[in-house]
């Protein structure tokens, strides 16, 4: 019988070890699913360089403009953008038609030949025109002079206007003072009120006041014959009428008072509204006297100065002295003219003979029926089509000169731009031919956003053809490193960049796993990787995706 309970506990005890073992196992399965799922790499010792890519297509390394002489109409465009050309292949047919910088040169020449013809008539110096301005010179000199001498007594005048025009100013002020404080009086007194409302507010009181007596009397005489109940009320009526009584005696009196406060200022009110009118009367008055003061000083100051005419017969004085001078030595001159014209009639002889000789060239070219390139080239641009009309010197076309050399320019940020320098050479990654090389040629601005972009222009040699698109990359040279992560493990907050490190703790369970964070620096990066210094060390797990955002400390799952 012992035994047989001995088995029993033991079979309990091995049942309820196994079932806490079950829960256990699935209530950590259940937790472990809840757990942030995270992506890991390991971290490696490899090597990492700091490079810049880029693309761009292919171009000449310079151009040249399609352009004609004359204007004329297209007839027919030869080659469209993009078209490899030839030294002497037909760009543009043209219609026959006129050829206007024909028409212009002939024209010039036209009138240098009649221009020619004019100067070989010019007449003996004429100094009539002088003489003339000299007489209206001194007849202007001798106004000025009586100008002056009026101004000596206008200047006297004015003085004595000013004068009067301040005392007349200081009149009106005078009085504006005066009136205000008449004004501030008055509206003092102003606030006590009318005279006849306050009286008819003490007799509309006293009537009143004899209507309660009388209603007091009436109560009076119905308490007297009055007896119970009905007597205490009229009692309570006679205290409620006398209270009434009170209070309207109390306003009566008040009201009194205030009508006579109003009949004891009311003389001294009318007596200041009779001097603020007097006042304003005298004001109007001081007033006209100042607007006629001040147009005087007006007119005698539109008058010119003393100062004004001393200085105009000097200027009249100066004008005349240099008349006759310039006159004296116009005269001397004349006598030197004819050498000078006999060099003007030389220099305009040169002249009409090189216009001369434009209008036969361009006689000779007037029949241009085409244009043809330069030399051999890809067409990069066409600005005109079948029909338009063009003038003289304005491109036609631009065409990219093979024979220049190439380039390739491609847009870089300025933070990469600080990793290139000219000269550089760059790999070309989309061409496995040696023969074909690039180097930096120039680092600048980007026009259309100079503050956050640059253009690097890369010159290119070897056997590649304008348009072609290539692939460039260009910076350091590769650099080993003891720690090298992929770049999106990199992290960054307020304190500075760090990574994810998944730290694995054993259990009779299984693992668990947990993520510290580790401060780096960060020594080079391409476009994958990127090489560290700091926390972290080969071989640790570092997080490179997670499911949910991440903590220090925090538990995570990996990735199936």
């Amino acid at each position: 019988m012992e035994k047989s309970r001995k088995e029993i506990i033991k079979k309990a005890a091995v049942i309820f070890l196994a079932a806490m073992l079950v829960l256990t196992f699935f209530s950590n399965t259940i937790m472990n699913y809840s757990l942030p799922e995270v992506a890991t790499e390991p971290v490696y010792s490899g090597s990492v360089s700091n490079k810049v890519r880029g693309q761009g297509a292919v171009e000449a390394n310079s151009d040249y403009e399609v352009t004609v002489s004359g204007a004329r109409v297209i007839k027919e465009v030869k080659v469209e953008v993009g078209d490899s050309v030839e030294k002497g292949q037909v760009l543009f047919t043209f219609e026959e038609g006129e050829n206007t910088e024909l028409t212009e040169a002939q024209d010039t020449l036209d009138q240098m030949e009649l221009d020619y013809a004019k100067s070989l008539l010019k007449s003996m110096p004429d100094y009539e025109s002088d003489n003339m301005d000299i007489k209206s010179a001194k007849e202007d000199l001798e106004a000025a002079v009586k100008a002056r001498d009026k101004a000596k007594t206008t200047a006297k005048d004015l003085k004595a206007a000013k004068s009067a025009e301040e005392t007349a100013k200081k009149n009106v002020a005078d009085l504006e003072e005066k009136i205000e404080a008449l004004q501030e009086q008055i509206e003092t007194y102003g606030t006590v009120g009318s005279y006849e409302e306050a009286n008819a507010q003490v007799t509309a009181l006293s009537d009143e006041l004899a209507t309660l007596q009388s209603q007091l009397q009436s109560l009076k005489d119905e308490l007297a014959a009055a007896t119970g109940e009905e007597a205490s009320e009229l009692r309570r009526d006679v205290q409620n009428k006398e209270l009434e009584i009170t209070n309207k005696t109390s306003e009566l009196n008040a009201a009194k008072q205030t009508a006579a406060a109003i009949q004891n200022t009311s003389a001294t009110y009318n007596s200041l509204k009779s001097q603020l009118s007097a006042a304003n009367k005298e004001l109007k008055k001081a007033q006209s006297t100042l607007q006629d003061k001040s147009a005087e000083v007006e007119r005698l100051s539109a008058q010119p100065t003393l100062a004004d005419a001393k200085a105009a017969v000097k200027e009249k004085q100066k004008a005349l002295t240099q008349m006759l001078l310039a006159l004296k030595q116009k005269k001397e001159q004349d006598s030197l003219a004819q050498q000078s014209e006999d060099l003007d009639m030389k220099a305009a002889e040169e002249r009409l003979e090189k216009q001369r000789e434009l209008v036969d060239k361009l006689q000779n070219s007037n029949d241009l029926k085409e244009v043809k390139s330069k030399d051999a080239g890809v067409v990069s641009q066409i600005d005109f089509k079948a029909g338009d009309s063009v003038t003289a010197d304005v491109p036609l076309a631009k065409i990219q000169l093979a024979e220049s050399g190439y380039i390739v320019t491609v847009q870089v940020t300025k933070a990469q731009a600080n990793l290139i320098r000219v000269g550089n050479e760059a790999t070309i990654e989309n061409i496995w031919d040696d023969d074909v090389s690039a180097t930096v040629k120039s680092i600048k601005a980007d026009p259309e956003n100079p503050n956050q972009n640059m253009m690097i222009t890369f010159e290119v040699k070897g056997n590649v053809s304008i348009g072609q698109n290539l692939a460039l990359s260009v910076g350091e040279k590769s650099n080993r490193y003891d720690a090298v992560v992929p770049n999106n493990a990199v992290r960054e907050d307020s304190k500075g960049k760090f990574v994810l490190v998944v730290t694995v703790k054993g259990t009779p369970l299984g693992n668990r796993y947990k993520v510290k964070r580790a401060d780096v620096e960060v020594l080079a990066s391409d476009d994958s990787y990127t090489g560290l210094q700091g926390g972290v060390y080969e071989g640790d797990n570092v997080v490179t995706n997670s499911s949910q955002p991440l903590e220090e400390g925090m538990q995570v799952r990996l990735v199936e």
